[in-house]
């Protein structure tokens, strides 16, 4: 699978400023999510796996983050995901999305379509052996699902722009170049809940004085809730390992 040119430009945007500017960490890096959907949306609970076939795919991100000494100026870091699925099912008659219900059982070409860019602002609290970072996170979702069949169609705008607690804990393993975190975004207003957590081990290369690279491998877990929010509801889980390269400058 090739990366798409918003990821390759996302993952080495600005690269080029520690050259200008050493007291600038710049980390950057592009990955890969093997991401498996289930659980329910829509007003009928329409099954993602059992009713609308769609089933685990292979999904692009990419990030970059920036990281410096100045005090209470927080450090910046931007992630971009590609998440979409499409498969096509049998539609019965009466399975309701979002307030239109199909009247008839008809064959459909399913899709969702839940891609988002995260910008994040953090500061680290710890940052030895032990790292700790706290911050919070603007999630810009631009998808849509929809359901289209032969005499009838629906589809739903999911683009929103969502705040988020944001935290990581990490440690390192000293003389292996092991290291270990967990992160997390995280929100629960009203009708509304959203959970993304990921915990990876990273195992650091060194390359050149001025560049490292690290192999990553993780597991990564979002769960969104939604309960009649705008006419939209929701119980879905999306979750399965991801591999990616990281380069810091």
């Amino acid at each position: 699978m090739k990366l798409s040119p918003k990821l390759l430009c996302a993952s080495l945007l600005f690269t080029s400023v520690t050259a200008t500017a050493d007291f600038i960490g710049v980390y950057a890096g592009v990955g890969f999510w093997q991401a498996a959907p289930a659980g329910n949306v829509g007003r009928t609970d329409i099954a993602l796996d059992s009713t609308l076939n769609l089933s685990e795919d292979t999904n692009q991100f990419a990030y970059v983050a920036f990281e410096h000494p100045i005090p209470l100026l927080p450090n910046f870091r931007v992630q971009h995901s590609e998440l979409d699925w499409a498969g096509t099912a049998l539609i019965e008659a009466g399975t309701d999305l979002n307030g239109s219900p199909f009247t008839s059982t008809q064959q459909a070409d399913i899709s969702l379509d839940l891609t988002h860019t995260d910008a994040t602002l953090y500061y680290e609290v710890l940052d030895n052996i032990i790292d700790l970072d706290l911050g919070i996170t603007a999630r810009m979702f631009d998808g849509e699902a929809s359901l289209v069949g032969a005499t009838q169609q629906e589809n739903v705008d999911l683009g929103a722009t969502v705040p988020l607690l944001y935290g990581k804990v990490g440690f390192m393993i000293p003389t292996t170049g092991l290291s270990a975190d967990v992160s997390a975004n995280w929100v629960n207003v009203d009708d509304f809940r959203l959970i993304d957590w990921s915990a990876q081990l990273i195992y650091d290369i060194d390359l050149l004085p001025a560049v490292d690279m690290a192999v990553v491998l993780g597991y990564r877990l979002m769960v969104i809730e939604l309960d009649d929010l705008d006419e939209l509801q929701s119980d879905a889980t999306f979750d399965g390992y991801f591999l990616a390269l990281r380069m810091h400058f």
